[in-house]
């Protein structure tokens, strides 16, 4: 192994640095390494050592971002809208992966993230996949080496500085087995036909999220919640009526007509 000390007793080889940091990582945490190149546990330590500040630093050091996770809310994005903003400014790509799951995300949040336009958004529809979503990722790309904060948070604020989280940053070039299986996957669920673009998914995703937070308010006055007080739900294509319904009001028609297949008889 080639021993490039830089006088303070790192290496100065990409190869040789990602080695000594596996080995300060998995065999001896009293050898020295480069710490933007070695595997860390991330997690909710302090207000200087959080999983907001380790994401923040990727971000400013990174040329690419991916982004997966089930959810996102205004108070998690809040603290990273300057540095998303600079990397606006720097033309940085970033793309970012959530989900209507338990209708958790909230569409302010997904707003201001669509006005950063270096950034798209997609929502992965769990009710037309048929099953979960509970992904939490971050990639980021600076030239031929990720660094991957993997693990339990979401873009929320408790996630992001105050919970019990645990995560862990991988170092890897772009080469690695593990690298290649976690761009494998996060590819197929971006590139998925269950995966919506923001202009496709974001009204009526807005007017559910709605619709249910009304619900829950209405829960929250009475000791014991009263089904009475509850409105039934409509499905994805009743919401797409109601949206449509509402936008040729707003344009001054009164009249419309719905035409529905009511599904096969047998």
């Amino acid at each position: 192994m080639a021993n490039n000390d830089n006088g303070l007793g790192l290496i100065n080889n990409r190869d040789d640095r990602l080695i000594e940091g596996f080995k300060a990582a998995y065999v001896d945490g009293n050898i020295v390494s480069d710490p933007s190149y070695t595997t860390e546990f991330v997690y909710n330590k302090n207000k200087e050592k959080n999983v907001a500040h380790s994401i923040e630093v990727e971000l400013l050091n990174c040329d690419k971002f991916q982004i997966s996770v089930a959810f996102i809310t205004l108070g998690g994005i809040e603290p990273l809208l300057s540095t998303l903003k600079e990397l606006e400014k720097k033309n940085i790509p970033g793309e970012i992966l959530t989900t209507n799951y338990l209708n958790f995300t909230e569409p302010v949040a997904l707003k201001k993230l669509h006005e950063l336009k270096n950034i798209t958004i997609k929502m992965f529809n769990v009710e037309a996949a048929g099953k979960g979503f509970h992904t939490k990722g971050y990639i980021f790309k600076k030239e031929e080496i990720y660094r991957i904060i993997i693990g339990s948070s979401n873009i929320t604020g408790n996630a992001l500085n105050v919970n019990y989280e645990w995560n862990t940053k991988l170092v890897s070039t772009q080469h690695g087995k593990i690298v290649e299986d976690i761009l494998e996957e996060y590819d197929s669920l971006w590139n998925s036909e269950f995966s919506m673009d923001y202009d496709e998914f974001y009204e009526v995703y807005k007017e559910r999220y709605n619709i249910i937070k009304k619900q829950k308010e209405i829960a929250k006055k009475d000791d014991i919640p009263s089904f009475e007080k509850f409105r039934l739900r409509p499905n994805s294509m009743q919401e797409e009526f109601i949206l449509g319904l509402r936008n040729i009001l707003e344009k001054g028609e009164n009249r419309a007509l719905l035409i529905s297949a009511t599904g096969n008889m047998s």
